[in-house]
């Protein structure tokens, strides 16, 4: 397996997602409701129809397509294997866990402070680093994304790796 092509297409993988959520968020703080704490879900209004709409082109036009370039560049590389397939997808998915967790959760809401943050909950406490981190980024990102997120990415990718070989 090409480690080194699957380290480059995870970061330009995450570059693309991150760049990509980052857009979306800042265009419709509010549709990332769902996304957030609990403590902050419970005094947010509920997603409306727009918002959901929202996020759904948001999953259409951001993660499909880095989910699709991480499948098709692992068949034009040339790793084939379930297994194979299933380790560079994941350390793929991985690589994309930490540039939202740097790039997103950290520096990204910091820098945007609060054009991030939905009417009604401006200045509560939970947009703080220490509290996001406490209550949000690092139970997704250190546990969430590791054991359930990049493994469902990985299998999905696996999958479809495998079946690019068979039909091509």
């Amino acid at each position: 397996m090409n480690w080194i092509r699957v380290i480059l297409d995870g970061i330009a993988m995450s570059a693309v997602f991150n760049f990509g959520v980052a857009v979306f968020w800042l265009c419709r703080p509010s549709s990332f409701t769902g996304m957030f704490a609990k403590e902050l879900k419970e005094i947010v209004p509920p997603m409306n129809k727009d918002d959901k709409k929202h996020l759904t082109v948001m999953y259409l036009t951001v993660y499909l397509p880095v989910l699709l370039y991480g499948v098709i560049s692992a068949w034009n590389g040339g790793i084939a294997g379930f297994w194979n397939l299933f380790l560079a997808s994941y350390i793929q998915a991985f690589l994309i866990n930490l540039g939202d967790f740097f790039g997103l959760d950290i520096l990204f809401r910091e820098k945007m402070g609060t054009r991030l943050q939905i009417p009604g909950t401006e200045g509560h406490d939970l947009y703080t680093r220490k509290m996001w981190l406490k209550t949000l980024a690092i139970k997704e990102h250190w546990v969430w994304w590791p054991l359930g997120f990049c493994p469902a990415i990985a299998l999905i990718s696996a999958g479809l790796g495998v079946l690019l070989r068979i039909m091509f």
